[in-house]
């Protein structure tokens, strides 16, 4: 079920602070789906094999890449509820979007809210 168990803290904020970066603005739902993706590929042998390396994998997730993420984590300002709702669930159940290892709003596959998963 969940590649990470028991997830850190610093675990959990990570996910919850991409989470919320690529989708505070989505329904809740859309956000437990950003989250399930990267879950999805942390189970990947396709991708890296910690939840850090997936989020910062190179060309990934554009707040990784453009220092938005790190920024947001040094803050110590708190992080979107919904987000760190989302990112505990599936941390503890594991994804809730079984299969889909990337998101945009590029305008095919699933569409939750303003992405697209495929």
């Amino acid at each position: 079920k969940n590649p990470i168990n028991p997830p850190t803290a610093y675990e959990t904020k990570l996910l919850a602070a991409i989470t919320y970066l690529e989708a505070g603005n989505q329904s809740y739902r859309g956000k437990v789906a950003v989250a399930s993706v990267v879950i999805n590929r942390l189970q990947s042998s396709r991708f890296p094999n910690t939840l850090r390396g997936v989020i910062y994998q190179s060309g990934q997730f554009v707040p990784a890449c453009n220092g938005t993420l790190n920024a947001l984590m040094r803050s110590g300002r708190s992080i979107q509820k919904e987000c760190v709702k989302a990112a505990k669930e599936v941390l503890s159940e594991g994804s809730k979007l079984k299969g889909y290892y990337f998101f945009d709003q590029g305008g095919y596959g699933l569409k939750i809210g303003a992405h697209y998963f495929h």
